[in-house]
């Protein structure tokens, strides 16, 4: 049987596909996606819908660097890992309980219909942008 993160990348990649080809996901697939991640799919697309998905590219190396805006913060996600800097993904994630945070899931709704500002950046400026998810790590070590 497959674990719980096999299941919601499994349905998360047929989402994407579905909606990079068609604009739009199934009825049949959205009764799956709710009934195995609940809120975390609309809420995903709900951050896509309002351009909370942003894309940093990095000349002339061609890095990207993902950011979402969440309701308490803008997380860094790294989308080939997976990973990302929430607490759900810390707390619930990394514990087994789900596969995915739904910041992870706007990430891949918003690449799938490219539907994401896309920020480019020079890459003497890539510490600039990034500092600010090094700066909260720290002051989350404790010091």
């Amino acid at each position: 049987m497959q674990g719980t993160s096999s299941q919601e990348n499994e349905l998360i990649q047929r989402a994407c596909i579905e909606l990079a080809a068609r604009g739009e996901v199934s009825a049949t697939l959205q009764e799956e996606l709710r009934k195995l991640m609940g809120d975390r799919f609309s809420n995903g697309l709900e951050l896509v819908a309002s351009r909370k998905v942003r894309r940093y590219a990095f000349a002339p190396s061609g890095r990207i660097v993902w950011a979402v805006q969440g309701r308490k913060s803008e997380y860094q996600v790294i989308p080939d890992i997976p990973f990302c800097y929430c607490d759900d993904y810390y707390f619930r994630v990394m514990d087994g309980k789900r596969g995915l945070c739904y910041h992870l899931i706007a990430q891949r709704i918003a690449a799938a219909l490219q539907q994401f500002d896309n920020i480019p950046k020079k890459d003497s400026q890539y510490s600039n942008v990034t500092a600010r998810w090094r700066a909260r790590e720290a002051n989350s070590d404790g010091g």
